[in-house]
Formats: structure tokens, sequence, C-alpha cells
């Protein structure tokens, strides 16, 4: 198994929401994320939660549709603004991620699949608290910082341009979507994190590291995915190609409800995103 395959994926599911048991990766054991049915698409729920409590969930600030497909092994991706209004069970209309806060993992999984008419075959959440401690765990990650977000954000200590970045720091610049690029500004710095983040574990004074990344990893993870075969994890691997990935967000219109900023998908132009990515196969 190619060990950078491996940190690929897990650093991409780690942000992005989804959590395979990197523990069970990292010894061989894996996931048949084939034996679902006979459709031609793995359609996979990722989700990123900022957890508040251990009374609260917390809400799903990353939700994202990881669809693999079983012959050619591409990956289709699909992110869904946290702020676009759904139909959510026992609450009517409101913002698709606070469906985890007012019940739970599969509220936010009908929500999803009543808003785009598509199957959700497995869910896998990971608290942001993991990917701090990852880049924490490195001592820091390079990135670009642009200085229209370091402006709004102090958090950032006034950093611009490519430096060393703290996890929270890190953190910030993933999330951030307060401008002209909205969600795809974010997806891009999301793959800059995962490409700093590789760079740092393959530097030879950090490869001792990647067991203690693996099980930070671990420790916030929830998901249905069952673990079986190695063979299986190795297809997905050997074919796991982020880089050429086909990426598309949900689009729609922003507008203020009850005083809150808040998106109207576009069903129309969702529906077009939706055939094109061919989620429904």
């Amino acid at each position: 198994m190619d060990k950078k395959n491996l940190i690929i994926l897990l650093l991409f599911i780690s942000i992005a929401g989804l959590s395979f048991s990197a523990w069970d990766l990292y010894n061989g054991s894996a996931l048949d994320l084939w034996d679902v049915s006979n459709n031609e698409r793995v359609n996979i729920l990722l989700l990123g939660a900022d957890a508040r409590t251990s009374d609260h969930n917390g809400y799903t600030d990353s939700i994202t549709i990881l669809s693999i497909d079983k012959k050619t092994k591409q990956t289709y991706i699909l992110s869904i603004p946290r702020d676009t209004m759904a139909q959510v069970p026992g609450r009517g209309w409101v913002k698709i991620n606070s469906a985890y806060a007012y019940g739970d993992i599969n509220t936010t999984k009908t929500a999803v699949e009543n808003l785009l008419n598509v199957r959700i075959d497995y869910y896998a959440l990971v608290d942001f608290n993991s990917f701090k401690q990852v880049v924490d765990t490195l001592g820091g990650i390079n990135m670009y910082v642009d200085p229209h977000i370091s402006a709004v954000r102090p958090k950032l200590n006034g950093k611009t341009g490519m430096c060393k970045v703290t996890g929270s720091e890190a953190l910030i610049l993933v999330r951030f979507r307060q401008d002209s690029e909205s969600e795809g500004g974010r997806m891009k710095r999301h793959r800059e994190a995962i490409k700093a983040i590789i760079d740092e574990i393959l530097e030879p004074s950090n490869i001792l590291k990647l067991p203690t990344v693996l099980t930070q990893l671990r420790e916030n993870v929830k998901t249905d995915i069952p673990a079986l075969e190695t063979t299986v994890i190795e297809k997905l691997l050997n074919g796991f190609d982020l880089e050429n990935a086909k990426i598309e967000v949900v689009p729609g219109n922003y507008t203020y409800i009850n005083g809150e900023n808040s998106m109207i998908p576009d069903m129309n132009k969702t529906e077009a995103v939706i055939v094109e990515l061919g989620l429904r196969k």
C-alpha cells in the first residue's frame, strides 16, 4: 500500500469531513465501499462538525458528498454550503448545517437526501479538533494567507503571504468563505491544506509522527462504513485521484432570513450539477 496515497486519503477525508477508521487503515484492514448494492456509485456523506459540548452536537459546517465510481475509481465531489436552506425533519425550513444540532447524523442524512434526491450509502463525521491536532503535531504547515482574509480574521495574527500557520490558524483558512470566491475558495484552500500537510509528513523529520496523526484522526471518528477486506481499500487507494476529481458546489442565491445570511438553492441549476456528476447512478 503506497504510504503517500494513504496520507492523501486520510487528510482529505479529515478536512472534508470523512473519517474512515484511520487505525484500521494503518494496520491493514479496510472498508468494503463496493458492497452496498448493484449501483454504479458509492455516495458517502462527509461531515465536519464543530462540536461545542458533550450535550450539544454542534453544527456541521462542512457538508460534502464524495461519490466514487466503482469501476473507474473516479471521484466526484459535491459541496453543500452550510447556509443552504433545507427541509429538516421536525424543524421545517432551516439552514442545513443545523440539522445535526437539532437531531443527529440521520437527521442530516435525511435532509441531504430530501434536498438533492440523491441516495446516501454511508456517512462519516469528524470533529474539527482533529484537523487542528494534526497540524500542531507537525509543528504547523505552510499555507498562503490572503491579505484580505488576514485583515478580517484577527486570530491569524497579521500573517500574510506564504507562511507557517498553526492548527487554529489553518482551520480559520480552510473554513473561510466570506469573500467573492465563497465555497469555491474554501474548497481550494482545503486542497492547499491537504498538500501542505502531506509535504510536512513526508519530511524525513516528521515521518515518525504518522502513527500519532492516524491515532488523532481515529479518536475523532463517527462512521457507519464497515471494515472488511484489505484488498477493497487498496483498490480505492490505487484509484484515488483528488487532483482530477470533479468538484462542484450546490448553486443558489444568498439573502437574509430572520436577520441571518442564508442561501436559497437554485434547484434547476442544482439538478443540472447532480446529473453532470452522475450522483444517482
